[in-house]
């Protein structure tokens, strides 16, 4: 149970911080129809799926070859982590809303979404990086761990992401030009990260 009330809320942090995925997100939301916004989400959801299912596989065989490989892995994805957070506290800035785009049969939206999420090598990174801080010892079977909190993130990513497709439109008049509203969630983003990279460097599970 405390590693969910410590999970859920920093996927929900992670999540709602404006970032690349939203920003392709509010691109088709602010095309003229309501329903593009929620078509990316949807399809950004289903890479996210893709990715949670590679770790899955990928880490699950690093720990039936190697109980000490699979910390290693954890300690390189802590340090990435502080690299992401660092990254974050120093580039929050102002938010940046994207232009329109051009119109786009409802397919071509859910497979650019798809597209986008799948072919991202810092969305595979960071589902390596964040997902094995929250498996514990005493927690059951590693893979199975790894798959509820990759089910658990694509779940609440999606829900985060449609929300600003439904959005869009309001966001756009609302949002603009807000540095600060932007700066804050950046920070806490950036914040969260550096948190939990410490929180595996610093402790044993």
């Amino acid at each position: 149970m405390e590693v969910w009330l410590l999970f859920i809320p920093a996927c929900l942090a992670l999540n709602l911080t404006p970032g690349p995925d939203i920003f392709f997100i509010l691109s088709q939301a602010l095309g003229g129809r309501r329903r593009a916004g929620i078509l990316a989400a949807l399809g950004l959801g289903v890479s996210y799926l893709g990715h949670t299912l590679l770790a899955v596989v990928g880490l699950s065989a690093l720990v039936l070859q190697s109980a000490t490989a699979f910390t290693l892995i954890k300690y390189a994805g802590a340090a990435y982590l502080l690299y992401l957070g660092w990254t974050s506290l120093r580039h929050a800035s102002r938010l940046a809303l994207p232009a329109a785009a051009d119109t786009q049969s409802d397919w071509q939206i859910f497979r650019r979404g798809l597209t986008v999420g799948m072919l991202n090598p810092k969305v595979a990174l960071f589902f390596l990086a964040f997902l094995p801080q929250f498996v514990t010892s005493d927690g059951g079977s590693v893979p199975w761990q790894l798959l509820q909190l990759g089910l658990v993130f694509t779940l609440t990513a999606t829900l985060c992401n449609g929300a600003y497709g439904l959005l869009g439109q309001r966001l756009k008049h609302s949002l603009a030009g807000r540095e600060r509203f932007s700066v804050y969630l950046g920070r806490i983003s950036g914040g969260l990260m550096m948190a939990l990279g410490a929180r595996l460097a610093l402790t044993r599970q």
